[in-house]
């Protein structure tokens, strides 16, 4: 009985080492993966080498045309010659104005005020007339009517309104105009045509020209192209003169 206890435990014994050292089952995924060795490059001979199909050989001629393309140096080249002949910027014309002419004034009176004005600046003007026209203002009229009678007929219906100052043209071309004012201020102009349009009228606004004496005033130049600011010649805020510059007349 003893030796058959002993017996089991040499056999259990046995069981466990051979179950815990030779029969070990391992994971796939614990497994080192085999390596295969690559084989060494085959030798080939000359004669092969020469034989060998185009689309081997093609690699190693791109990586020679890589190699020869980053081999070159690009070539120096010289800077641009600057030319001989240089464009000069375009100069006034040896003829540029030195003498200006200031106007249209109305009357003796505006004209000599300006010229005492151009004094007072270091110029020394003159005086001169001529026959030309003169800016009056801002003429507010009615021109589509096509009889006499829708022409008075407009009248008393302004009349009516409160607009008095307004007169029938005679001789006027076309016929049958209604003048409404002529104003030196725009938005007086601008009122009276809106007070019109109310009324059921169609009138318009144009710049007011009469034919007559002006004077002008010349004026040398301290140096060639000057130009003389003609708001220096405003006189108050209530008279807008509409003047202009040119160049004077030359002496016959």
């Amino acid at each position: 009985m003893r030796a058959f206890c002993l017996l089991l435990l040499l056999v259990n014994a046995l069981y466990f080492i051979w179950s815990q050292v030779i029969d070990v089952q391992v994971s796939s995924l614990d497994r080192v993966p085999i390596r295969v060795a690559a084989p060494p490059p085959r030798i080939v001979l000359a004669k092969e080498a020469q034989n060998a199909p185009a689309e081997q050989q093609q690699p190693e001629e791109e990586e020679e045309r890589v190699a020869d393309l980053r081999d070159i140096t690009p070539p120096q080249v010289a800077p641009l010659e600057a030319p001989t002949t240089v464009q000069r910027p375009q100069t006034a014309p040896e003829d540029s104005l030195t003498c200006s002419s200031v106007g249209p004034f109305a009357d003796l009176g505006q004209a000599s005020q300006a010229q005492a004005t151009l004094r007072s600046l270091g110029f020394s003007p003159r005086q001169r007339v001529e026959q030309g026209e003169l800016w009056t203002g801002y003429w507010v009229s009615v021109r589509d009517l096509a009889t006499r009678e829708a022409a008075e007929d407009a009248l008393q219906i302004l009349n009516t309104n409160g607009i008095t100052d307004v007169y029938l043209m005679p001789g006027s071309d076309p016929p049958n105009v209604l003048s409404l004012g002529v104003f030196s201020d725009y938005q007086r102009a601008q009122r009276r045509s809106e007070e019109v349009k109310a009324i059921g009228l169609n009138p318009q606004i144009s710049d007011r020209k009469r034919a007559g004496s002006v004077f002008w005033i010349d004026v040398d130049l301290k140096e060639p192209g000057q130009t003389i600011d003609t708001s220096v010649f405003q006189v108050g805020q209530s008279r807008i003169l509409r003047l202009e510059l040119r160049g004077c007349p030359q002496s016959g």
